[in-house]
């Protein structure tokens, strides 16, 4: 039953595959509770719980849902067992290390690819409200490294920066 209900999460344990998977499962729930028929049971919270639970197949997710199952099971809400998740594989101020992350990050001798991968698991992070389409675009083009960009190879253009 979990498995047309629920994906599996197998990781990576990082707040934005966390954050994904969450909204699946809500998603999940949701799309449940509208197409089920009148002979179809609701998903009470234990069963919201057990389904979210038994999901958890990253190893370490997994012993973690395992060893405090009796304990879950006995929660309120689903938002609850949300928290506890977040609470144990995300960790404090996670919002503010990716903030940080994103705005110290340069590119170095990272391959563009991966670089810009950093940049927008920071933003995904974070959230468009914290870093705007505009604020990405300009980390992204104008920090790539941390040296002053080199125009040696334009024929005919002068470097005229007053802050150099």
């Amino acid at each position: 039953m979990a498995s047309k209900i629920l994906s599996p999460f197998v990781g990576p344990l990082t707040p934005s595959a966390i954050e994904e998977w969450l909204g699946q499962c809500e998603d999940g729930f949701t799309i449940y509770a509208t197409t089920k028929n009148e002979k179809t049971p609701a998903l009470t919270v234990e069963i919201q719980v057990r389904l979210t639970g038994t999901q958890l197949q990253e190893p370490s997710a997994a012993a973690w849902w395992s060893a405090g199952r009796k304990e879950f099971l006995k929660l309120e809400s689903w938002a609850a067992f949300e928290k506890q998740i977040k609470a144990r594989f995300m960790p404090k101020g996670y919002k503010l290390i990716a903030l940080r992350t994103f705005f110290l990050c340069s590119q170095g001798r990272l391959p563009f690819l991966e670089y810009a991968s950093i940049l927008t698991e920071a933003r995904n992070i974070t959230g468009s409200t914290a870093i705007t389409p505009t604020i990405y675009k300009y980390q992204l083009l104008f920090h790539p490294s941390d040296s002053p960009p080199s125009h040696h190879g334009l024929a005919g253009f002068q470097h005229r920066c007053y802050f150099c």
